[in-house]
């Protein structure tokens, strides 16, 4: 048997930090089609259910278009059997009013609840007490749950559960939500037979979400074994990408340098540069037009200049000269150490004639 361990969609997110607002329009509706293509996916490759661990919806009362767009692909495949587990970000979310819900959706509450499916079962719970939780040891048993796996036994806080807790339950795989990144979480304390994975979010939505995101395809085995898959999904990657201009001393190589390091990316993703490296004061790359030299490239880049001035205060500490004494007094300041630089930077580059870049 297959099935899909998804979570943390976030649909209806607002996505106005970086985007502009048709931007984050276009985005709004992929992030949507990426999950409501999941089910034609499944249909296509044998899956019998989709585990959503959380955190479908961004906001506790998403738009009517979304919530018909989401009804509709659940109602269409009535082949594959959804299990929701609402999380923090959705947990008064009705997909449905209640009694009217299609037979292939299962929305689980505060109480444990264990759906038979085949060979498996999978249970799950808004609030995860352990101690209530009963599984048959013989079968093979799935847990979903939204929130923070801690190694600690004691009472956890906020979105936080106990792992060592649901040790000893027979169960064969915790399917976790809430981390947005795709992680393993150790069970060496528990039975011998339990895996909890994090599969990630499904579509990156800011710049903390960088790198190939997905969800972990799970196929039962022989000896009540369960595999999981990562399958990279969704239409957009969000990059980070590091560019070092130390020793760079003109605009023009800062852009080889720049264009250098995402000239092999796609150009459907979203592209964050950041400059970094030591530079002499009396240079200043310019963000800006980099940015623009690269827009035309991507869907979205953006350019942080986060460069640092190649100035340490013994070369000043005997120069008489009024750069010197400058120096030495921004760096005896109070201002945190990126304020000094910029302060500097903007200082020196004044007293060499040039635009001091306020």
């Amino acid at each position: 048997m297959k099935l899909i361990h998804c979570a943390d969609v976030h649909l209806d997110s607002a996505l106005k930090t970086h985007l502009t607002p048709e931007k984050a329009r276009e985005r709004r509706a992929e992030l949507l089609d990426d999950f409501c293509s999941l089910p034609d996916y499944a249909q296509r490759n044998g899956v019998s259910a989709i585990l959503i661990a959380g955190d479908l919806f961004d906001i506790p009362h998403p738009t009517k278009r979304t919530l018909n767009r989401v009804r509709e692909a659940i109602s269409s495949h009535p082949d594959i059997v959804f299990f929701y587990l609402p999380g923090n970000h959705d947990l008064t979310v009705s997909l449905w009013e209640k009694g009217s819900e299609p037979g292939n959706l299962h929305v689980f509450g505060a109480e444990w609840q264990t759906v038979p499916l085949g060979e498996v079962t999978v249970s799950g719970s808004t609030v995860p007490d352990a101690a209530s939780l009963s599984l048959d040891p013989a079968a093979l048993n799935i847990v979903l749950l939204h929130g923070t796996a801690v190694t600690s036994a004691a009472k956890p806080e906020n979105d936080e559960f106990p792992i060592p807790a649901f040790a000893n339950r027979g169960i064969d795989y915790l399917a976790l939500g809430h981390i947005h990144k795709r992680q393993s979480v150790p069970c060496d304390r528990f039975d011998g037979r339990c895996t909890a994975r994090y599969c990630g979010c499904l579509g990156g939505r800011g710049f903390d979400e960088c790198g190939e995101k997905g969800f972990l395809l799970l196929e039962t085995l022989p000896g009540k074994r369960i595999a999981s898959e990562f399958v990279p999904w969704g239409k957009r990657t969000l990059r980070s990408v590091p560019v070092d201009l130390t020793g760079c001393d003109s605009q023009s190589e800062a852009g080889t340098r720049a264009l250098a390091a995402v000239v092999d990316l796609p150009a459907q993703d979203l592209i964050r540069v950041v400059l970094t490296g030591e530079l002499d004061p009396s240079f200043s790359p310019d963000a800006v037009l980099i940015e623009r030299n690269l827009a035309g490239r991507f869907w979205f880049v953006q350019v942080r200049d986060e460069t640092r001035l190649a100035i340490h205060p013994e070369d000043y500490r005997h120069d008489i000269s009024l750069k010197g004494e400058f120096i030495r007094l921004v760096l005896a300041s109070e201002l945190d150490e990126a304020q000094k630089n910029r302060v500097i930077g903007c200082g020196l580059r004044a007293l060499y004639g040039e635009d001091p870049g306020l």
